[in-house]
């Protein structure tokens, strides 16, 4: 898939081998008979979706216009939401007319395996990419592509800018000594860093996992004991968060649907825990848990989905995989975290029960506090326009009323 002497594998490639790595767990969950094959396959398919999350992202902002950056990179989480659903109803379905056949959701995979396969199959290489590799033919007849028939659109005139922000990058980093593996994390490159993995950070330090893994307790408490209809619940919740978010972030901001609504997040915890205190198997108090257990799930689905498009529009052209691929790994890290200690918090020795409100609100507020400070707008930035803001020290609180000619 790569050339002699490459150092990166083109993002589609890995995508694809995510893709990959996905068949190759159907095929194990059909055969498999003992624990450790399970216990494998399992393994190969959180590898191949952390590659699809990590390429995905970046390759839509990548290919996708200035001006609609938001709405394709947050389209991708809708997506993703609108398949839980599918899966969710498929389940139910079956576990109500045959609860011991779990091959059957298995099989259904390969439709969608193969439709994923048909898409990788046509999928354009992105312009930057090829530009960066020198091959401006062909990032030049991709861009006519997708953009000829606009009426005044130059496709070599844009292929010339690409060459000219990655020439500057790179003539920047040989001035400052940011070059090598470890780039990322040297000089401007390493606030970039930051910025590009806080949002999502922030969305495990606000209690993702308490109110969308272990959401059915919150229900549990309140009197509901239908499972699948707490999922359709919230569900439905997500998809109106991301129909929302995806709609509006070009035209409102990166910003500010990241920063109030994860401040909402903090409030609807903080009176989580504040119900937690009293009997909150009486009616009134009950319906009140439901309440900002839901809205904190709302407000949290869109505010993470715009965490994609920071981790892939903040970094550095030359270094925008790499540090996205970090970005989302650290993410990957604190979740893994959260994932061992919040079930302790809930319902082991602590038994904090609906109280573990109280540690993710003072968890939250300080994320938040630190998103309120470090997160630029970006917006219908062009990937030059960001560098420049990085370059000359622009307040990250002001890069929305940049003009390049007010400097």
């Amino acid at each position: 898939m790569a050339s002699p002497g490459t150092k990166i594998i083109k993002g589609k490639y890995v995508s694809a081998w995510g893709g990959i790595q996905s068949a190759g767990q159907t095929i194990g969950q059909i055969i498999a008979l003992y624990v450790i094959w399970v216990v494998l396959v399992v393994l190969f398919a959180g590898m191949g979706v952390g590659m699809l999350q990590s390429t995905l992202p970046l390759y839509l902002a990548e290919i996708s216009p200035t001006q609609l950056k938001g709405l394709f990179i947050n389209a991708y989480t809708f997506w993703f939401v609108l398949g839980q659903l599918f899966a969710s109803v498929a389940l139910n379905r079956l576990h109500i007319s045959a609860p011991y056949d779990f091959r059957t959701p298995i099989y259904s995979q390969w439709a969608m395996i193969g439709v994923s396969a048909i898409i990788f199959v046509f999928l354009p290489e992105t312009p930057w990419y090829l530009v960066s590799k020198g091959k401006l033919d062909q990032a030049k007849k991709v861009l006519t592509k997708m953009h000829g028939r606009k009426q005044g659109y130059d496709s070599q005139e844009q292929v010339d800018l690409m060459m000219s922000t990655i020439a500057s990058e790179r003539a920047a980093a040989e001035q400052n000594s940011e070059l090598g593996p470890w780039a990322v994390f040297q000089g401007k490159n390493l606030l970039r860093f930051i910025i590009a993995a806080w949002p999502k950070i922030t969305q495990q330090l606000v209690g993702l996992t308490v109110f969308n893994t272990y959401a059915t307790y919150f229900f549990q408490k309140a009197g509901n004991k239908d499972p699948f209809l707490v999922t359709l619940i919230l569900s439905c919740v997500q998809l109106i968060s991301m129909i929302m978010t995806a709609v509006s972030t070009d035209k409102l901001g990166r910003r500010p649907l990241t920063v109030y609504p994860y401040a909402i997040t903090v409030l609807s915890l903080l009176s989580l825990g504040i119900v937690g205190c009293f009997d909150y198997s009486r009616p009134a108090l009950s319906s009140l848990l439901i309440f900002f257990a839901c809205l904190a799930t709302f407000s949290t689905t869109g505010a993470s989905a715009i965490g994609y498009a920071y981790a892939a529009e903040i970094p550095q052209q030359r270094l925008r995989a790499r540090t996205t691929a970090f970005a989302l790994a650290f993410s990957n890290m604190v979740a893994i975290m959260f994932s061992f200690t919040t079930p302790l918090m809930i319902n082991g020795d602590a038994q904090w029960g609906v109280r573990t409100g109280f540690f993710f609100a003072g968890t939250g507020a300080v994320a938040v506090v630190i998103c309120w400070f470090i997160l630029p707008e970006v917006a219908c930035r062009t990937p030059a326009e960001i560098d420049e803001m990085f370059e000359k020290k622009i307040n990250l609180r002001k890069f929305k009323h940049y003009s390049p000619s007010d400097y």
